[in-house]
C-alpha cells in the first residue's frame, strides 16, 4: 500500500472516534456530562445547619427603657382625730346607807337561820356578812352596791335565786375589789336557795 492511502485511512478513523465538536442549535437539549468519580451535588438541608455563636463571653445588656414620668401620688388625707367623749363620773345614787344596810343584813341572816342544811358553812357565811357590815358602815362601799345588795336580798326572800345569782355575778365583775372578801358567803346562800328550789320542783312532780 502506498503511504497516502494509509494516512487517509488513519485520518478517517480519527475523525470517527474523535468527531469535531458541533455547535448546538437553539432547540437542541443540553448535554449532561457524567463523571463516575464524582457524586451528583445534593441540595443541602438548610434547617440542619448550625448557627455559629459568637465566641465573646460578654452578654448583651438589655436595652434601658427611658424613665417614665409618673406623677407623684397624692398625699393621703389626714385621718380625723378621734372624737373624745368626756368621761362622766358615775352619778351617785342617793340611798339611806344605814337603813338599807339594816334591811339587807336582816334578810340575809333570816335566810341563813332558816338554812339548817348548810351545817358548818353557816359560821363562815355569818362571818362574811359581818365583814360586809363593817365595810358598809365605814363607807368603803359604793352606793350602787347598796342598791344591788338590796335587790339581791329581796330576790332571795322572794325565792328567786336566778335573779339573785345574776346580781351576784354583776357585782363580782364591776366591784370585785370591794365585794371580793365577803361575796363568797352570799354566793353560798344563793346556791343553797337554788338547791332548795330544785328539790321543791321535784317534790311537786
Amino acid at each position: 500500500m502506498c503511504v497516502p492511502y494509509i494516512i487517509t485511512k488513519l485520518l478517517n478513523l480519527f475523525r470517527f472516534y474523535f468527531p469535531a465538536p458541533i455547535d448546538p442549535g437553539w432547540n437542541d437539549p443540553p448535554k449532561l456530562s457524567y463523571n463516575p468519580g464524582t457524586t451528583p451535588n445534593k441540595p443541602r438541608n438548610i434547617l440542619n445547619k448550625r448557627v455559629a455563636f459568637p465566641l465573646s463571653s460578654a452578654t448583651s445588656s438589655p436595652v434601658a427603657m427611658p424613665p417614665m414620668n409618673i406623677p407623684p401620688m397624692p398625699a393621703a388625707f389626714p385621718s380625723a382625730p378621734p372624737i373624745q367623749v368626756p368621761s362622766v363620773p358615775p352619778q351617785e345614787i342617793n340611798v339611806d346607807s344605814e337603813s338599807t344596810l339594816k334591811e339587807v343584813k336582816q334578810i340575809l341572816l333570816e335566810f341563813l337561820d332558816n338554812s339548817s342544811e348548810l351545817g358548818a358553812k353557816a359560821n363562815d357565811i355569818r362571818r362574811r356578812i359581818g365583814v360586809m357590815e363593817e365595810m358598809w358602815s365605814s363607807g368603803k362601799l359604793d352606793s350602787r352596791i347598796y342598791v344591788q345588795m338590796k335587790e339581791l336580798a329581796h330576790a332571795l326572800k322572794d325565792d328567786n335565786p336566778s335573779k339573785a345569782d345574776d346580781i351576784h355575778r354583776a357585782l363580782m365583775v364591776d366591784h370585785v375589789s370591794a365585794v371580793g372578801t365577803w361575796m363568797p358567803g352570799i354566793k353560798q346562800l344563793i346556791h343553797n336557795c337554788i338547791a332548795r328550789s330544785e328539790l321543791l320542783s321535784i317534790d311537786k312532780e
